[in-house]
């Protein structure tokens, strides 16, 4: 399993040393790590796809495998029987000898073999919340008389005893149902086995008044809300979800209304406002999301008062700092947001010091270089984005290592090469950009492929695929550009429509549409002004609705400028510098102080071709200090013009010659 080419560069000592001191790669990294003709073709000769064998060789087969090459006689396989056993454990897809047997694992293997079971857990869920309903309801009428009464009779007593009975056992099961066994499923890309159970529960809490329930039943009930919400997180269904949070909190609300003085109580208030500012914050509402998410910095800060430095508190308080650093960076108030990512890591850093086993804290530390390797690429500091992308990856692969059947794990992986790619592309390294798109997406297609609901996991896919296309016609390659295009429109078109309340499925819809027009205006000029007109409504909407970041208004910018060169192409001055004055409109005031290449680059190319060179230049003088490359080749070469000694042809008359 070790490189030839390698051994054949070195001695028999050092050939010696690495057979017997390093670990060889697993299967599926050396499957990974290949060239995508030879993965391409090594796939073609087992009639399958390439991502479905990366998906194959992943986990027990790699187990299998690595167990074979253990260095010591007595961990591997005592004989080809035993090897053949675990074969075919595998194929009846049985827990293997070869692999540690984690939870989540088992729980894999278990839903695997008895699907049938699985959904009948379901049934049998939801046979007991029907039939509490009616119970439940029963027993409310009987509280309410026993309030007015001076004493019930034996029956109501009877009545309320039973149908307390009744709910217990069912909000029991659902407890677990949406706790435990959730989590578990969460760890293998199975939460669709729970969508009618969650969407049945809500049913039955939304017939229930607060004021009516016990202390017991109320925490049980926030606590089941809040994780149906967080499963609606998962597949972007954000209406949804949003329901489910404010359920939870109004009922976590109940319970620390009743016992102010109850850490517990407040922690569970606190995870309802965290929730409710993280669904606003998905849909594109900041100002909900401030609001929501400064009620849970304040009431984090009141936990770790009441309980002091506890573990829970003083992780409660770091996602205090981290979600109004966010909140911050989204605004661009950028030393703030860096301040707030800094103290949350210096606390992170302390509690994995006491907890250094603890996967959650590792994937906080993880999540927060990716935070500030964000605000580095703002700044104009790529390398220092880079190496904080790195740290990212590197925390992810760890995790992905340590619980490979975690789809999370390998999702954060695929967006940190993303955002690796994404660097490499401004800084012009095209060849490592296109490698780390490359890799992301294999990843994201089979986490697409295993769970075709998830839309979180459709998008970041898409994602993807729009950002090849973008750098694949900086290089020159329309034709890889236009495979990578094909269908993505679509695919957003239907996403878009299935969460209408989120604006992050517009936006990347706008994006769809921009480059379309942008692939399409040497060719197809009728085609290319339909697409951008539905990109700059699209974006227009965004802004009206005041759900637009500088992401969103820097993408309005640049469809306004395609429009306009659009219209200089059809011999429509008037209206392309009309266009141009809409990009330049969309900025944020104050560019001048800014770094941020997506707001630089639109603001000078629309100054250039409003002929305003002058202003132009310093944006992008600023830019190239940066060692920043416009990754369109009509910007780049505008922006090339501007700053050649020799006086530039006006820059109006320049997209005419792109018929």
């Amino acid at each position: 399993p070790f490189d030839p080419q390698v051994f054949a560069r070195i001695g028999v000592d050092e050939i010696r040393r690495r057979i017997l001191g390093e670990l060889p790669p697993r299967p599926s990294v050396r499957f990974a790590a290949l060239a995508p003709a030879d993965r391409t073709a090594i796939a073609q000769l087992r009639a399958t796809t390439s991502p479905a064998l990366a998906a194959t060789l992943r986990g027990d087969l790699d187990w299998i495998a690595m167990r074979c090459l253990e260095k010591e006689r007595g961990r591997r396989y005592g004989s080809a029987q035993e090897l053949a056993d675990d074969v075919r454990r595998h194929l009846r897809r049985e827990p293997v000898e070869a692999r540690p047997p984690s939870t989540a694992y088992r729980v894999e293997r278990f839903v695997s073999r008895h699907r049938f079971a699985c959904a009948s857990i379901a049934a049998i869920a939801l046979s007991l919340i029907v039939g509490t309903i009616v119970s439940v309801r029963q027993a409310v009428l009987a509280r309410r008389a026993a309030r007015t009464a001076l004493a019930a009779s034996h029956a109501e007593a009877l009545a309320r005893a039973d149908a307390q009975r009744r709910q217990n056992e069912a909000e029991g099961l659902l407890t677990f149902m949406l706790g435990d066994f959730r989590t578990e499923l969460q760890k293998i890309g199975r939460l669709q086995l729970l969508d009618t159970v969650g969407d049945k529960a809500m049913a039955y809490f939304a017939a229930l008044d607060p004021r009516d329930l016990t202390d017991t039943a109320l925490a049980r009930q926030a606590k089941a809300l809040y994780q149906i919400g967080q499963t609606r997180m998962e597949e972007a269904r954000y209406a949804d979800a949003a329901t489910a949070f404010q359920a939870s909190y109004e009922r976590a609300a109940a319970l620390t209304a009743r016992h102010p003085k109850d850490p517990d109580m407040l922690f569970e208030r606190a995870q309802g406002e965290y929730w409710i500012g993280d669904v606003a914050w998905r849909r594109g509402d900041a100002g909900t999301r401030l609001e929501w998410w400064t009620r849970y910095r304040d009431s984090t800060v009141a936990l770790f008062n009441l309980e002091g430095p506890t573990p829970r508190a003083q992780l409660e308080l770091s996602c205090g700092y981290h979600n109004l650093a966010i909140a911050d960076s989204d605004g661009d108030r950028i030393p703030e947001a860096i301040a707030g990512f800094v103290a949350e890591r210096a606390m992170l850093q302390k509690m994995i010091l006491a907890k250094p086993q603890d996967l959650e804290l590792h994937h906080s530390l993880a999540d927060n270089s990716s935070w500030l390797g964000s605000l580095a690429e703002r700044k104009g500091e790529y390398g220092n984005a880079l190496r904080n992308f790195g740290e990212m990856a590197a925390g992810y692969t760890t995790l992905s290592t340590i619980e490979p059947a975690n789809p999370l794990w390998r999702q954060s992986v695929a967006r940190s090469l993303e955002f690796s790619a994404g660097i490499n592309a401004l800084q012009g390294h095209w060849d490592a950009a296109l490698a780390g798109y490359e890799n992301a997406s294999v990843i994201l297609l089979g986490l697409a492929a295993h769970d075709r609901k998830n839309r979180k996991w459709q998008l970041e896919l898409l994602v993807v695929r729009l950002q090849q296309a973008s750098l694949s016609v900086a290089v020159g390659d329309t034709e890889k550009a236009k495979s990578c295009l094909a269908g993505v429109r679509e695919e957003l078109e239907t996403l878009a429509a299935a969460e209408p309340s989120s604006g992050y499925f517009r936006f990347h819809l706008a994006t769809a549409e921009r480059l379309e027009a942008r692939m399409s205006m040497d060719t197809n000029r009728g085609a290319a002004r339909k697409s951008i007109e539905r990109a700059i409504k699209l974006g227009n909407v965004l802004i009206l609705e005041a759900r637009a970041n500088d992401a969103v208004k820097a993408e309005y910018a640049n469809a306004c400028i395609l429009a306009g060169r659009l219209a200089m192409a059809d011999s429509q001055p008037a209206l392309a510098k009309d266009h141009w004055n809409h990009a330049l409109s969309a900025i944020p005031a104050g560019i001048g102080g800014s770094n941020y290449w997506r707001l630089l680059d639109p603001a000078a190319e629309a100054l250039l071709l409003l002929d305003r060179t002058a202003d132009a230049q310093p944006l992008i003088e600023r830019l190239q200090r940066f060692g920043y490359h416009a990754s369109d080749p009509l910007a780049a070469s505008l922006f090339e013009a501007a700053l050649s000694p020799v006086s530039p042809t006006s820059a109006q008359t320049k997209p005419a010659t792109h018929e």
